[in-house]
């Protein structure tokens, strides 16, 4: 994402976004970056290019998203700071996949099998005895 921009478009169902996809690669040079599933039925689709080119993607994509589907929302993002890309890559965000690095809790003891340090220590006592 050097010196570009990027056009998002969501749609209500995956037909739409990729009416939207094609209309947008066809309409300007543009790229496809990717495809995010947002939930009840809600797909966003985010392209990239140089900003003229992004702007008129994202006004084709929307016009032809309009006659299969429902348009939610559209933006461009003129310029954007680099580290957004982890957004959009899903290196750092929580997908229905759980592309967030998961950190191992403890398993919980079970208590009938472990017996604590005191009653160890006093049982072998008494077996000296």
């Amino acid at each position: 994402m050097n010196n570009g921009a990027i056009g998002l478009i969501e749609t209500k169902g995956l037909v739409g976004g990729v009416e939207a996809s094609d209309a947008m690669v066809k309409a300007a040079d543009v790229i496809m970056i990717s495809k995010a599933y947002v939930g009840s039925g809600i797909v966003t689709v985010i392209c990239q290019g140089e900003v003229a080119a992004v702007k008129s993607a994202v006004e084709a994509g929307t016009v032809a998203a309009k006659r299969v589907s429902e348009v939610l929302a559209t933006h461009v993002i003129p310029r954007p700071h680099p580290e957004l890309d982890k957004i959009i890559s899903g290196k750092y965000v929580r997908s229905g996949r759980g592309t967030i690095p998961r950190f191992k809790t403890p398993k919980p003891i079970n208590k009938s099998k472990a017996t604590p340090t005191s009653a160890k220590a006093s049982d072998s006592k008494e077996k000296k005895s």
